[in-house]
């Protein structure tokens, strides 16, 4: 992290040196038959670092492993994993050359309809639900929280549901079929708002 500051040269080596190694293994992904592509970058987050910084040394490497896995093949999609608070770059990263922004953890202070507002209809979005939920909350509660998600990031665009990050060793079975049980609801129609509360 030092480096961001103290080394500019460096740090946009190190990460020209790792984009090519994305780029290979992705090489190798698409070359036998994977056509879903994870970018994975959990430390570039605004938790973590500035939107300035982000937008100096991330965004051009993101963008160029975009363009470049793009090539790879017509139909390759790219998803992001960056947690923590995106949302002062939400923007930037749905320009990137991404097709899915994610996780959309909510413990970096934002919400689903936040992102979907910057972002707007063209970008799919994937995740949401906050992970401490799965083992904290009871199936209510959580499903009330995958239906909210559901009707925000489907607002005008195309949404996956999901996690906001990693989902905890305790998490509850019972809790991953109430989402499940909700997203099937959801997608055959059932909006209904009965889980307001």
């Amino acid at each position: 992290m030092l480096d961001l500051v103290d080394d500019e040269e460096l740090t946009h080596a190190i990460m020209t040196k790792g984009i090519a190694l994305s780029l290979a293994r992705a090489r190798f992904f698409v070359n036998h038959g994977i056509r879903i592509l994870r970018y994975n970058d959990s430390a570039a987050n605004m938790s973590v670092i500035s939107p300035a910084l982000w937008r100096e040394y991330i965004l051009p490497h993101l963008q160029d492993f975009c363009a470049q896995a793009h090539k790879l093949s017509p139909d390759v999609r790219i998803y992001c994993h960056i947690c923590g608070n995106i949302l002062p770059i939400a923007a930037d990263l749905a320009a990137s050359g991404l097709d899915c922004i994610a996780p959309l953890d909510p413990l970096g202070g934002f919400s689903v309809s936040r992102i979907r507002d910057v972002v707007g209809p063209e970008t799919v979005l994937m995740g949401g639900i906050n992970t401490l939920s799965f083992m904290n909350a009871d199936t209510a509660d959580i499903t009330a929280e995958a239906r909210r998600c559901i009707r925000e990031g489907s607002r005008g665009g195309s949404f996956i549901l999901g996690s906001g990050c990693v989902l905890p060793r305790q998490t509850r079975p019972e809790n991953l079929l109430a989402v499940i049980q909700a997203a099937h609801r959801m997608s055959c129609g059932d909006q209904r708002e009965d889980d307001a509360r």
